[in-house]
């Protein structure tokens, strides 16, 4: 059983018995018409759950209050025409998930609600009304404060007073699995004594705000909406479903001393869990210094959990309920494998978020990378095409860093060095923190430059940035080549074993054979050959040298080992 928050909307019909005995045929006829073309329909729409038809009702549950008014309201108006009328309640509360059904003093709360709403009427508690009455725009009558059984205090009650609203589900012409993850920054508790921390904590927050409203596939609630939650403790899930957040930060600030450390969390809206914690500790020299130091920090990390989370959601969501976003997120996954067959399932991802919204430029963007790189591992040098149909998510998206990123991979792929270069300093002047486009420079700078210092520093900024992605094996790799231009074959040697950690690519298989040769363990060298063929049969040392535009020391230094192992030229 899962325990959890949630918008609760129940309903029943109003005289139900006396229409059955006056007209049963026609009032079976009038309700299921309702279910079906009304009831139904609109709690889809609002993306709700439908957790049971009770006779002559249902009970439903939704991911925000907002959603679960508005279907309500939505609903009433649906059956204006039907000889039927509706009394509903809806309430935020505790409820007990069995799989099948749900309880809890939630539900009763909502069905005392529904049981004073006038016929035809919409009854909410006060927490509802708090949220809502600047965000649906209806008239709301204070009914003051009712009596439920077995609920120790009473609950405040509004009646709900509406015409035929234009609702948001109706304005954005999407179902809610459309939209973007949303992120609500909560104020930073001040934890210490000093009133003057408050500033400090608020100056953080605001920043943090600011600096993470760069993420594009991120909405990052507006600091006038989460600084009403300072000072007072929330409820993560509550403020999650109150300000429709898939996830929300949250943190404090020591002060003792000269020294102030920063503990911040995210958490999952849907159920509080953590997805990431770090704590972060400064002296107080430079107080704008140190906030900037704080914020920089703590956006370095965010993005990527972020997309690892949205990846994971992605995975769980069953295809015809996934929005445009969802489709994106799930065909990201599979390009960030690195994997021949996951390369085909990123395409066919990529082209069912193309075919959802096909004025989104990430999808294209993947989808040519995707295409790009499946062709290299295929030997196959014929992408212009490709490079085309990247070049079409990047005008779709011209300011969206990853896109770039994305389409420097596609240059990459089909040679184009200078374009490949291009794209990746575009994508960081868009965004200093992201990560691909840190690892996609640096592998340049490596394996076709030649710059293996600078290459250096921007794959371990890149590493930085994201320790333990999906692509931390390929950036070992590159280190690994950094190292050999210049070499130094134990420190190859150290990050190609790094490398295999979490990459057994035929590439880093032939590195760190060439890397075992050099240092004088043949027989080991071998063994990782041997291995390797059993699913690339057909490679050859000329192979290898032919995915680099411009082979050099690094190149050089890897066929060296090869010709130590006898390894097929052609």
């Amino acid at each position: 059983m899962e325990k959890r928050l949630a918008a609760i909307l129940i309903s029943d019909i109003v005289g139900y018995t006396k229409l059955m005995e006056e007209d049963t045929e026609g009032t079976v006829m009038a309700w299921s018409d309702a279910r079906d073309n009304v009831v139904e329909p609109q709690v889809e729409a609002a993306n709700g759950r439908l957790v049971k038809f009770m006779g002559d009702g249902f009970l439903a549950e939704f991911n925000t209050i907002q959603t679960a008014l508005e279907c309500a309201i939505g609903i009433q108006n649906g059956v204006k025409t039907n000889s039927l009328k509706f009394r509903m309640g809806v309430h935020l509360g505790d409820i007990i998930d069995d799989g099948k059904d749900i309880y809890g003093e939630g539900i009763n709360i909502a069905s005392r609600l529904e049981g004073i709403a006038e016929p035809g009427g919409i009854c909410i508690s006060g927490d509802v009304f708090n949220q809502v009455q600047n965000r649906v725009h209806a008239e709301y009558e204070d009914l003051g404060p009712q009596e439920i059984k077995n609920v120790a205090k009473p609950v405040q009650a509004f009646a709900v007073r509406f015409e035929k609203l234009k609702l948001s589900s109706e304005k954005n012409g999407s179902p809610p699995t459309a939209k973007k993850a949303s992120l609500a920054v909560l104020p930073l508790d001040n934890m210490s004594d000093d009133p003057q921390q408050g500033t400090f904590c608020d100056g953080i927050t605001e920043d943090l705000i600011t600096s993470l409203s760069r993420i594009k596939f991120l909405d990052v609630i507006a600091r006038n909406s989460t600084f009403a939650y300072k000072r007072t403790s929330p409820d993560v899930r509550k403020v999650a479903l109150e300000l429709d957040a898939r996830y929300v930060i949250e943190g404090s600030v020591r002060k003792a001393g000269d020294k102030i450390r920063l503990n911040v969390q995210l958490l999952d809206g849907s159920n509080g869990a953590h997805i990431w914690a770090q704590k972060y500790d400064g002296d107080i020299i430079d107080i704008f210094a140190l906030q900037d130091d704080f914020v920089e920090k703590v956006s370095r990390e965010i993005p990527g959990c972020l997309q690892e989370a949205e990846s994971a959601r992605a995975l769980r969501i069953q295809r015809e309920k996934m929005g445009p976003w969802d489709a994106c997120f799930r065909a990201l996954w599979h390009y960030n494998r690195q994997q021949a067959d996951d390369f085909s399932e990123a395409i066919e991802w990529a082209e069912l978020a193309i075919d959802m919204d096909p004025s989104m430029g990430l999808p294209w963007a993947i989808k040519a990378a995707s295409y790009s790189n499946m062709q290299g591992l295929l030997f196959n040098s014929e992408q212009q095409e490709l490079v085309e149909m990247g070049r079409q998510g990047v005008a779709l998206a011209p300011k969206d860093p990853l896109a770039r990123a994305l389409m420097g991979h596609t240059y990459l792929s089909a040679g184009n060095i200078s374009g490949a270069q291009s794209e990746y300093e575009t994508a960081l002047s868009l965004n200093p923190l992201l990560h691909v486009a840190w690892f996609g420079l640096g592998w340049i700078q490596v394996w076709e430059i030649h710059s293996h210092q600078e290459g250096r520093e921007a794959i371990l900024e890149s590493i930085a940035l994201d320790p333990n992605g999906p692509l931390t094996g390929r950036k070992y790799v590159a280190l690994a080549g950094s190292y050999l231009g210049e070499n130094k074959i134990e420190q190859a040697k150290e990050n190609i074993e790094k490398a295999f950690l979490s990459n057994v690519s035929w590439p880093a298989s032939i590195i760190k054979a060439s890397v075992y040769a050099q240092l004088g363990n043949l027989n080991e060298g071998q063994s990782i050959l041997e291995h390797m063929a059993q699913n690339h049969p057909d490679l050859t040392t000329n192979k290898f040298v032919n995915i680099y535009k411009n082979p050099g020391p690094a190149v050089e230094n890897v066929v060296k080992g090869l010709e130590m192992l006898n390894f097929p030229s052609e």
